[in-house]
């Protein structure tokens, strides 16, 4: 596997687990601050506020999230009916998000 298709999977992998971490505090959304507390045991993902930021924004873009609060200090997101089909395995594959069967 080469180092691009290594950062895929990462990236795939990170987005994963920020939908678990949204899952586990449904209905209310987190912020991400809070998301990167949750995910810090996951040091090979890099969970920085950019990369959480850049996920949370590529799984709103997928219908997985809904993002509520967006500025420079602070965003906060949470999971959409969509996104906890996704986890559930009924929802539509997303080549960009790892699947939980993978796992």
């Amino acid at each position: 596997m080469g180092l691009n298709d290594m950062e895929t999977q990462r990236h795939r992998l990170r987005r994963l687990r920020i939908l678990q971490a949204l899952s586990q505090n449904r209905p209310e959304p987190i912020g991400d601050g809070l998301i990167a507390q949750v995910l810090r045991g996951d040091v090979d993902l890099s969970f920085t506020k950019f990369n959480i930021r850049n996920s949370l924004d590529y799984l709103s873009e997928r219908g997985l999230v809904i993002i509520t609060l967006r500025n420079d200090d602070r965003w906060m997101a949470k999971i959409s009916a969509d996104g906890v089909d996704f986890l559930d395995g009924l929802g539509d594959r997303h080549l960009g998000v790892a699947h939980p069967e993978d796992f």
